[in-house]
């Protein structure tokens, strides 16, 4: 079973926020193995309340803040202990779906996420984060994670600068205080500047190829996610199907991959898809 350090300073960062310092073990794996793992996780969680269909699933799109130079983006590639990304989120249509405005802390091997769930939404997403009044109707934790949201925007003078979709299959432990399991496939992405999560046209550009994920098969991301006592049953998932952790970042890949596009390169010490 993997052994995590705890660090106090997070923890204590997540109780005074009241949100949830978890750990995340990534994975890329080959799609041929999916109805397995299906199968094999099936026999320890149900699935996610919101998905829909089957395979239960939900479509995911995802706006990411940076600074001019990519600020964010280089602590992912020069492999910061202590890091974070801003960016807003929806579930299916951006129409019908809650705004969520999130900043993903990351220290070492825990992960802090605290987020702002805006339902009823007035004005454009650039008159919410850029305005000076926060939006009705937010229950006090969710007014905390807007307004360090909107201060850390300001303050790094970040902006839209690409979004990435996916399609997730997500499940719940049975029985443990908290695990979860996450498949992510069909992963996209699109270059923007525009303050709005979904587009109105534009070419959704794929980011789960050899290419990305240099991998020599197609792949999916499998996400293990835990407190810092991971239930048995993940430890044995990873053995049977004999997985390789890896450190794949969706954002990270997207600015990578249209980088390559146009004409950058890359050395194999920058490369940060695998370990």
């Amino acid at each position: 079973m993997p052994q995590f350090a705890p660090s106090l300073a997070l923890a204590t960062a997540a109780t005074l926020h009241g949100d949830l310092a978890r750990y995340e073990m990534k994975y890329l794996v080959d799609v041929a193995l999916l109805p397995e793992l299906r199968a094999f996780v099936q026999l320890f969680c149900h699935p996610d309340p919101h998905a829909r269909g089957y395979p239960p699933s939900y479509e995911v799109t995802t706006l990411q803040f940076d600074t001019a130079f990519g600020a964010l983006h280089l602590m992912k590639e020069h492999k910061a202990l202590n890091r974070f990304k801003l960016r807003a989120r929806v579930y299916g249509a951006e129409e019908v779906s809650p705004l969520f405005l999130e900043i993903k802390r990351k220290n070492g091997d825990a992960i802090i996420k605290s987020r702002a769930s805006i339902a009823r939404r007035r004005g454009t997403l650039h008159e919410i984060v850029a305005g000076d009044r926060v939006p009705a109707g937010l229950d006090p934790r969710d007014r905390m994670a807007f307004l360090e949201f909107v201060r850390l925007v300001q303050q790094l003078d970040a902006r839209p600068v690409m979004r990435v979709r996916y399609r997730r299959e997500s499940f719940l432990s049975d029985n443990d205080g908290y695990g979860r399991v996450t498949f992510d496939t069909a992963l996209r992405y699109m270059p923007t500047s525009e303050w709005r999560v979904t587009p109105e046209g534009g070419r959704w550009r794929r980011m789960d190829t050899a290419l990305a994920t240099q991998r020599p098969f197609p792949a999916f991301i499998l996400e293990l996610k835990s407190t810092w006592n991971q239930p048995t049953w993940m430890a044995e998932l990873v053995e049977r199907f004999n997985l390789t952790r890896c450190d794949f970042c969706k954002y990270s890949t997207a600015m990578r991959l249209e980088s390559l596009h146009r004409g950058f390169s890359y050395s194999d010490a920058s490369e940060n898809t695998t370990y």
